[in-house]
């Protein structure tokens, strides 16, 4: 849902029609895809205790694989995707993507030694590098206007349900196959639990890309043409660099407050599944699942908290989602800091809960932001450079919260360790995100005016 200032256009102007069903099913099919890959990243999280224990690592080791791994090179290809997805088919690159995450995943089964894990888990954070600049370029191109709103919202809902769901079918597969797995035929049968769950939890991969195959994205190409057409004839240049050199007051607050805020949210959603077995009489997989189905509601309640606040917002809009992002992420910071003083795994859940709800309060609106804030030409990159500058602290969070905690020792140290980077990192998000309040106007103000100018005859 946008969050700046909209142009003075005639009221015949602001009539809309509808989106097609095919919209709405290409949304659904990148629904499925993003909770397809929620699963495959956070499948090393939900088999951390038994991969640890069966290959000896050690904890600095599991968060260079979900951290280093994942994380840091999913940035240092997400803009290189980008670019590629700016110049050619969306769909075939998002196709690309789903097979090498797919293949990485089911190799990750055969891996005998940390380093062999590594390579492997970097073909997982190479492969799904180009999913979210993809989707979030595509949904302007499906829906026009005010509907872009909308499908905004709900794929972002429902990728943050994704975020639940995939936790809970990482933890009922590996549940499942711990029980069940022997009596599965062949060489299944004989692998670790940890092992047969890698090689499942990869199977879907064919069936999303024949899906995303049959996606119809029209003019999309024709939109970013005219585009750079009319970014060069205001501006001189349509290039990235000069863009990003005219906003990058606005780039950076916004970009910078996205990094911090998945440094909070990682330091739980990786850590966790790990920390409460250490404390409690709990299993990895019970953890998951519980994980899954605290963040689930919470997630509801922020998104819909969110969308409240959009509606009936009576004060100025383009300055709203700094505001609200300002307040929720100091909101979320608290539970995060109250982790350690746990005393059973169901308050950990319930801080979590708040935490979820709270962060996503604000971070429902940050894509409407980035769309607002991007030309049609340079979108998938600007996603693409946000991946980049979110996901190389997220990478490196996991890394240093494992090295925290074999530093402070004992069986609380995970968990001391989690609210030491996590809740500084919300306070961070919070007061980036209000800094950034005051730059929206101008850049806005800039992309309006070359994409009114692509909208007149002779840019196309």
């Amino acid at each position: 849902m946008s969050t700046t200032i909209q142009p003075d256009v005639p009221e015949a102007a602001t009539i809309e029609t509808p989106a097609p069903f095919s919209a709405w099913f290409a949304v659904a099919v990148l629904v499925g895809v993003t909770i397809f890959s929620f699963v495959d990243r956070q499948i090393l999280a939900v088999v951390a205790t038994p991969l640890k224990a069966s290959l000896g690592l050690t904890d600095i080791q599991l968060g260079a694989l979900q951290g280093l791994g994942l994380a840091f090179f999913a940035a240092v290809a997400s803009y290189p995707i980008a670019w590629l997805a700016d110049r050619f088919d969306r769909r075939l690159i998002l196709c690309i993507g789903i097979g090498v995450w797919s293949l990485a995943t089911a190799a990750c089964a055969f891996q005998t030694t940390f380093e062999g894990l590594l390579i492997a888990t970097i073909g997982i954070a190479v492969g799904e590098a180009g999913l979210g600049p993809i989707v979030w370029a595509v949904i302007p191109d499906l829906f026009p206007g005010r509907q872009r709103a909308a499908a905004n919202l709900v794929y972002f809902l429902a990728a943050i349900l994704g975020t639940a769901l995939g936790l809970g079918i990482s933890g009922a597969t590996f549940g499942w196959l711990a029980a069940h797995g022997a009596a599965l035929p062949g060489f299944l049968g004989e692998m670790d639990p940890w092992r047969a769950t890698l090689l499942f939890v990869a199977l879907p991969g064919p069936l999303f890309i024949a899906l995303v195959a049959t996606l119809r994205l029209k003019n999309s190409r024709a939109a970013a043409v005219a585009s750079a057409a009319a970014f060069a004839s205001t501006l001189a240049d349509s290039g990235f660099v000069t863009y990003a050199r005219r906003n990058l007051a606005t780039l950076a607050c916004v970009f910078a407050a996205i990094a911090a805020y998945n440094i909070g949210i990682a330091s739980t959603l990786v850590w966790l599944p790990t920390a409460l077995p250490r404390i409690f009489p709990i299993d990895p997989a019970t953890v998951s699942v519980q994980l899954g189905m605290a963040i689930g509601p919470a997630s509801l309640l922020g998104v819909g908290v969110s969308a409240l606040c959009v509606k009936f917002w009576r004060g100025d809009r383009a300055v709203m989602a700094p505001r609200l992002g300002a307040i929720a992420f100091v909101v979320a910071a608290v539970p995060t800091a109250l982790l350690p003083f746990v005393t059973a795994s169901w308050q950990a859940m319930a801080l979590v809960g708040v935490q979820f709800a709270a962060g996503l309060a604000a971070a429902s609106v940050l894509p409407s932001i980035v769309q607002d804030i991007s030309p049609p030409h340079l979108r998938a990159r600007n996603f693409g450079l946000m991946t980049v500058v979110a996901l190389v602290p997220q990478g490196l969070s996991p890394l240093v919260i494992g090295g925290l905690s074999e530093a402070v020792g004992g069986r609380h140290g995970l968990i001391a360790a989690i609210a030491i980077v996590g809740a500084p990192a919300w306070m961070l998000a919070a007061w980036l995100i209000w800094r950034s309040e005051a730059f929206f106007r101008r850049t806005v103000a800039e992309v309006q005016l070359a994409s009114s100018a692509a909208a007149t005859p002779g840019h196309a």
